[in-house]
This record gives C-alpha cells, sequence and structure tokens, in this order.
C-alpha cells in the first residue's frame, strides 16, 4: 500500500530560475564570424510549487504558518456564518492561530515525521494496518488532548478546569476522529509524500471543524436567547 512514491516536489530543486541557451549559426555568415542567440526561460514557479518547497526547505515553520492561517480563518468564517460578535471573534481567531503556530504545526510535524520514519521501508498489508493503527491510538489521542487543553485554556479554565474538559470530552473527540479520519488518512499515506500529510490533515479539519464550529456557535446563540441572553 506504502510502495516508493515520488513526491510532487521531488522536481523543485532550484531557487532561481535557470535559463537554457541555444547557439544557431547564421545562414549567410560563417559559424567563426556570427552566431545567434536563443535564449529561453522557464516559466516562474507558482504559488503551489513555492508552497511545496517550503515545505522541504523549511518545513516546521511552513506547517506553522499554515496551521495558524486555517485556525484563524476557521474562527473567522465560522463566526460569521452563525452571526457572533465580530470583535469577539478576532481575538479568539488570533488565539487559535497562536495555538495553531506555536502548538499543533510543530506538533504535528514531529509525531508524523517520527512516524514515517518508524515505518520507512516497510511495505506490506501488515505494515500498512499497522501503520495506521499507531496513528490512530497513538498520534491522534495526544493532538486531540493537546487541542482540547489548550482550548480550555483559551477560554479561561485552569488546571482542574482542563482536566474535567479532557475526562469529558476526549472520548467523544476521539470517537469522531475514529470515524472520519483512517479514510483521510489512508489517501494520504499512500498518495502523498511526508512532508504534505499535516498540511492535507490540517485542510480536512479546517472543513470539518467550520461546521461543527459554526453548529456550536448557532447552538449556543439559542441557549442563549431562551436565556434571556444571560452568560451561562
Amino acid at each position: 500500500m506504502f510502495a516508493s512514491r515520488v513526491s510532487p516536489a521531488s522536481a523543485i530543486k532550484y531557487t532561481h530560475f535557470p535559463t537554457t541557451t541555444h547557439y544557431h549559426p547564421s545562414p549567410h555568415t560563417p559559424t567563426t564570424q556570427r552566431m545567434t542567440v536563443e535564449i529561453e526561460t522557464l516559466p516562474p514557479p507558482t504559488l503551489w510549487t513555492r508552497y511545496v518547497l517550503a515545505l522541504q526547505t523549511h518545513p516546521v515553520l511552513t506547517k506553522a504558518s499554515t496551521s495558524a492561517t486555517l485556525n484563524a480563518l476557521q474562527e473567522l468564517l465560522a463566526s460569521r456564518i452563525a452571526g457572533s460578535d465580530a470583535r469577539l471573534a478576532r481575538q479568539k481567531a488570533a488565539k487559535m492561530a497562536a495555538y495553531g503556530f506555536f502548538v499543533s504545526g510543530p506538533l504535528g510535524h514531529y509525531l508524523y515525521q517520527g512516524l514515517d520514519k518508524a515505518f520507512k521501508d516497510k511495505t506490506g498489508a501488515g505494515w500498512s494496518i499497522l501503520k495506521l493503527l499507531v496513528s490512530n491510538l497513538v498520534i491522534a489521542p495526544i493532538q486531540n488532548a493537546v487541542y482540547l487543553a489548550a482550548m480550555a485554556y483559551i477560554a479561561g479554565a485552569g488546571i482542574p478546569g482542563i482536566l474535567q474538559t479532557l475526562k469529558t470530552r476526549l472520548l467523544g473527540v476521539m470517537k469522531m476522529t475514529w470515524l472520519i479520519f483512517p479514510s483521510v488518512q489512508i489517501i494520504a499515506f499512500k498518495y502523498l509524500s511526508q512532508e504534505l500529510w499535516l498540511p492535507f490533515f490540517n485542510l480536512v479539519a479546517f472543513v470539518f471543524g467550520t461546521y461543527i464550529n459554526v453548529v456550536t456557535k448557532l447552538a449556543a446563540e439559542k441557549k442563549k436567547g431562551v436565556t434571556g441572553g444571560k452568560d451561562l
């Protein structure tokens, strides 16, 4: 399942725009006296190729920036759809961006880098299943626990509140993860290079996270309206 694959960025090994030069003798002049020159300039790299190159040259910084951007966009988009307070949304988006940049981005990079190294050159159905199990039974619980703890901290909870959040919510989050992400991970492990795993997972999490965020905010607004606008 995890046969050797070619990274989309494997051909991107340059940091400048190379040119190729061809010399053609003029049909009317001896070659020793005059030559015409044609210079072919390769097209500049696209935004995507620049991003993939950045993943190769600065993986931690690039993944941290990607996580920060998607986290902030998720909060702003969900708040806009749900009609939440814009000022509070911007404040939380900044905190979510900080979490993505300093915590989830680097953490995900090193966890999946370790997974890839542990299963390097190991092929076959048995190894593929074991890799998927390690991803879901070791890496996913770590990431989800860190996420819930960070969200509780951002909401103002202390250590007792953080522990209570983990106790009451971690299993539910894990069940959702096990329902959705194995198929996503299979796609990533089989068709994407290791550098692209985390950005791909972040993109999928962005879609599902935005949906859950919108539903949660709408439910909170509805409950707040029922209680007469009092804080719960």
